[in-house]
């Protein structure tokens, strides 16, 4: 099975472009498991390398150990690990655009400072925040964009859209809480089956979850629900668990379905409406300013 382009995409995303292990500019996937050895395509068994790390040392030197491949790749989702690949971005486009012009860098500014949006807010990273507003400032001031000030607001309106789609972010099961058993009251036999989630999901996506669970069907269904960024489910100490985190794994992802189908016939579409309003009353204003140059008073 080879890798979808969502994936590929989604990994690029999460590294920044840039190679998990040294950070310079990546395009290359690697299977942390090999498909020699039963690796899949999966999000979960792929890394993004640089063709030195991918080829020399991975491959050839053998340097790394799975276990460190994948704690490198858990590294990627610490803060400051994104803040630091951003501002090294942000950096290279403006060397780019000052060496080779605006038509070089256009493309990756946009896609940096829209996937930026996606993964940054002011609240918790203050110094990148402001990273990526000084670079859309710095651009407008010199009128870098092509259009000026209209290239300038499509940009504005990218980067609004992208915040607005990374509030309906998608979550995984990453492991099973060990420290989370504990008697529960439900019945005789029953138990506290914990997993943990990347984060603690948003009101929107514990609603969806919450209809999936209770329109689901499971022989061996047992109550569960969202608790920060747990999952907790009701078991008893003979059920078959496997069965169970199956189950889980079926409802979290049924729920990023959902949300995925909302954002893709609801809200993306909203979004780009509103975009095309902005731009177009842009334009009458422009427009407006030209007739009115041509008055005689």
């Amino acid at each position: 099975m080879a890798i979808t382009q969502r994936v590929r995409d989604r990994l690029l995303v999460e590294a920044r472009h840039r190679c998990t292990i040294c950070a310079e500019k990546a395009y290359e996937l690697h299977h942390i498991i090999e498909q020699a050895q039963g690796g899949d395509d999966s999000e979960e068994n792929l890394i993004v390398l640089c063709p030195n790390c991918h080829q020399q040392r991975v491959h050839r030197n053998k340097e790394f150990s799975m276990e460190q491949l994948r704690q490198y790749k858990a590294n990627l989702r610490e803060r400051n690990e994104v803040e630091r690949r951003l501002v090294m971005n942000l950096q290279d486009i403006r060397v780019l655009m000052e060496t080779e012009g605006l038509a070089a860098a256009q493309k990756s500014l946009r896609r940096e400072l829209s996937e930026a949006a996606s993964q940054i807010d002011e609240a918790n990273s203050p110094s990148a925040f402001e990273a990526v507003e000084t670079t859309a400032r710095w651009l407008a001031e010199r009128e870098a964009l092509h259009a000026g000030a209209r290239e300038a607001l499509e940009l504005e309106c990218d980067i609004d859209i992208q915040r607005e789609l990374a509030k309906w972010g998608e979550f995984k099961i990453v492991e099973v809480d060990e420290a989370g058993w504990k008697k529960a009251d439900d019945f005789p036999a029953a138990y506290s089956f914990v997993v943990k989630l990347n984060g603690p999901p948003y009101s929107q996506w514990c609603e969806v979850f919450e209809n999936e669970y209770k329109t689901s069907f499971y022989m061996m269904k047992r109550k569960s629900r969202v608790s920060g960024d747990r999952l907790v489910m009701i078991v008893a100490d003979s059920d078959n668990l496997q069965n169970h985190l199956d189950f889980l794994k079926q409802l979290v992802e049924s729920t990023n379905q959902r949300i995925r189908d909302h954002l893709e016939r609801t809200l993306r579409p909203h979004l780009n409406r509103e975009r095309a309003r902005v731009l177009a009353e842009f334009d009458t204003i422009e427009s407006l300013k030209s007739k009115v140059k041509g008055l005689k008073l």
